[in-house]
């Protein structure tokens, strides 16, 4: 494990540590309040596989002028869709540093992350995957839910055009193989996001290479299951 600091990006970065080297890099995005470190043992068990493994830190958390309440309600309603919309738009600045070929890098991303993965992958033309975990790839329905939830006015104009510039379901998608796992039961980030994203990919674009996995009964998790499956999917792609 290695800490690295250069311009405004702090990341952290596994290295294969056994003789399983895959030559691909997975680039790990945490949820909503989380943190770096929240990701180190499933970075170790992927280093384990072969993979290097990059976890960026994300705007507004970690050292990155981090936000003292985040789970504050209006913390979270100012400054959610502003951490996605960053890591979205500085991620071809930030594979430019790592030295990636982007054809080798694979995305995941958990709860936030998750959304921010979406957001990278429907801008993209080439990956080598991308997997999004309780996440959502239509943003414009997650943040109606999320305002139904918080009993919030409706959106404004102007406010859904803004979402509109990154929703994936109003982008091309990359070609790359998909993975999309949601628990049924998810109180947190409805799966109706998710389920709204695959059919657009799935019925609208006649993708064939996108995995909707849902697990029964599980909340807002990444459960044993959800890992396994994850390497299952990456091993295989």
């Amino acid at each position: 494990m290695k800490v690295v600091t250069s311009h405004q990006f702090r990341y952290t970065i596994f290295k294969p540590n056994n003789n399983k080297h895959t030559g691909k890099t997975i680039l790990m995005y945490h949820g909503w309040g989380g943190s770096v470190d929240h990701y180190f043992s499933l970075a170790e068990k992927l280093a384990q596989e072969g993979y290097t493994v990059v976890i960026p830190e994300i705007i507004y958390h970690d050292s990155r002028s981090p936000i003292d309440n985040p789970f504050e309600i209006k913390n979270r309603q100012e400054f959610f869709w502003k951490v996605i919309i960053n890591s979205i738009d500085e991620f071809d600045e930030f594979v430019r540093l790592l030295q990636i070929d982007k054809k080798d890098l694979i995305l995941f991303g958990n709860s936030m992350g998750g959304f921010i993965v979406t957001g990278i992958y429907s801008q993209q033309s080439i990956l080598g995957g991308a997997a999004s975990i309780n996440g959502s790839g239509s943003f414009l329905l997650s943040e109606i839910i999320f305002r139904n939830m918080d009993n919030r006015v409706s959106l404004s104009i102007e406010e859904e055009n803004r979402l509109k510039e990154y929703d994936p379901v109003e982008q091309t998608n990359c070609e790359s193989p998909l993975l999309i796992m949601h628990g049924d039961s998810d109180s947190i980030i409805s799966i109706d996001g998710q389920k709204k994203y695959y059919h657009y990919l799935f019925t609208n674009k006649k993708r064939k290479n996108i995995d909707f996995k849902i697990y029964e009964g599980i909340d807002h998790e990444f459960t044993l299951e959800m890992t396994n499956d994850f390497i299952d999917w990456l091993n295989k792609i």
